[in-house]
């Protein structure tokens, strides 16, 4: 499946979860959000979704060496099989995502109003 060639890299489904619900469009953010991934990896990662037309870079029309990343409309394609996929895990691994072992909505877990009006169209 082409898809999971593109989607099943290691961090790539944690770096769409911050461009796309957390909002997190910056490299450096992106990096502190996702503890264990490297600036190496992040990079590889960012060029290999923008190659697949996945994410945008959006330049900083303020600072020009200031570059954001965006999903393009491929991209929020993505969000409904992310946001199947965090449902799921939640729901049957909640003993090991959680540090509680508490199950939780996808509202508990996206607490950010624009991420929540994204998984509004999702639930």
């Amino acid at each position: 499946m082409t898809s999971m060639g593109v989607l099943g890299k290691k961090w790539t489904m944690l770096i769409l979860r911050d461009i796309g619900f957390r909002k997190i469009d910056r490299f450096n953010r992106v990096l502190e959000s996702i503890p264990g991934l490297t600036p190496r990896v992040l990079s590889m990662r960012l060029k290999e979704l923008e190659g697949d037309e996945i994410i945008e870079s959006v330049g900083d029309h303020r600072s020009p060496q200031v570059v954001r990343w965006s999903l393009t409309e491929k991209g929020r394609d993505t969000l409904p099989i992310l946001m199947r996929l965090i449902a799921f895990g939640s729901k049957w691994y909640a003993k090991t995502v959680f540090k509680d072992k508490s199950p939780r909505s996808l509202d508990e877990i996206f607490t950010n109003p624009q991420a929540r009006e994204i998984i509004r169209g999702y639930t």
